[in-house]
């Protein structure tokens, strides 16, 4: 069996049980879906194909049209490597936030990179972000601006398949479902599903302090690739059972913690689901199975949340200092190897 091209291979990602948060023997397990298993290594692989879908079926894109998207970095990726396929100009608008690393994998699939150095009043890029990618698409000739932030084809996108892939992996048992909340699509369209077919699925949006996709007063994060300085219009709060919003501490650490404890190497919007679903697993009374969405992995992080001098040079060396070896005990760290 072999794939065709690589758009065959986005989806069908693997659930991995996270021992070191749930509790087996209470019947409190945690499963982490793990999106960097796509071939552009996020999420976002997902939502960027069935917005080209889209585009494609609304604008009747050919070879040579330019795509122009603002992203913080892995949807930037996602685009790039699809335009690269249909041979479509991908024009990119990211930050200094956006980890280099991100920037040279667009360049790499042939994409052009704009860079919007000035915040807005807020201090955010996304805003600005987003004004210079529609100013892009009304100049140029045969180009569209995919909107991935108030675009339903986005949350269509894991309504079709992660819901679908969460259901059938777990038999349709999801007690909780837990996802971090930037454009607002994964966690929208995947809550979708699952609702319609179990609703006492319980959902718990998150996203880093300061963001203000669930409301609340905009200030400045660290944690990429989740949080908005806006409300987008992709998010369904009515789907929406709680939310947490938790801090770039928090998030990095339990980013490191996943490493030590699980061997797995996720980024900074994975690490707050991890937080809360730490916090979850541990008030929970009975038996349950609660499922994170983890976006991305922790390779294009490695000179930020996994370098000790970028986390002591921005005041969180307490992430550090919280560090502690993972201490194996039943049930939680068992070694997997002794079993």
């Amino acid at each position: 069996m072999y794939a065709k091209n690589i758009l065959e291979l986005i989806g069908n990602t693997p659930m991995l049980e996270l021992r070191s948060l749930g509790d087996p023997d209470q019947g409190v397990r945690v499963y982490g879906k793990l999106e960097a298993c796509n071939p552009g290594f996020s999420v976002k692989d997902r939502s960027a194909l069935q917005l080209l879908l889209q585009a494609r079926e609304d604008h009747h894109l050919q070879p040579g049209w330019s795509i122009v998207e603002s992203t913080s970095g892995n949807m930037g990726h996602a685009l790039a490597m699809l335009c690269a396929i249909h041979r479509y100009h991908f024009i990119c608008v990211l930050d200094p936030k956006t980890p280099k690393s991100n920037v040279n994998l667009v360049r790499a699939f042939g994409g052009q990179v704009e860079m919007v150095n000035m915040p807005d009043e807020n201090g955010s890029y996304q805003k600005k972000r987003i004004s210079v990618a529609k100013a892009i698409a009304e100049r140029l000739p045969n180009c569209v601006n995919l909107d991935q932030y108030n675009n339903p084809a986005a949350i269509d996108a894991h309504y079709l398949s992660t819901g679908p892939e969460i259901f059938q992996q777990l038999e349709g048992s999801v007690d909780v479902l837990i996802g971090c909340a930037s454009t607002g699509s994964h966690l929208s369209g995947t809550a979708k599903y699952l609702k319609e077919r179990r609703g006492s699925t319980r959902v718990v949006g998150v996203e880093p302090e300061g963001s203000v996709v669930f409301g609340g007063q905009f200030k400045p994060f660290l944690q990429n690739g989740t949080g908005l300085s806006f409300r987008p219009g992709n998010i369904l709060e009515s789907l929406v059972d709680e939310v947490v919003k938790v801090s770039d501490h928090d998030a990095f650490l339990a980013c490191r913690r996943m490493a030590l404890e699980e061997g797995v190497l996720l980024g900074g919007s994975s690490g707050s689901v991890l937080h809360v679903a730490r916090t979850v697993a541990a008030a929970a009374t009975g038996p349950c199975n609660i499922v994170v969405v983890l976006p991305d992995s922790g390779i294009k992080y490695l000179d930020t949340v996994y370098d000790d001098q970028w986390l002591r040079a921005n005041r969180l060396a307490g992430v550090l200092d919280a560090l502690q070896p993972a201490q194996p005990t039943a049930g939680r760290n068992a070694d997997p190897m002794a079993a």
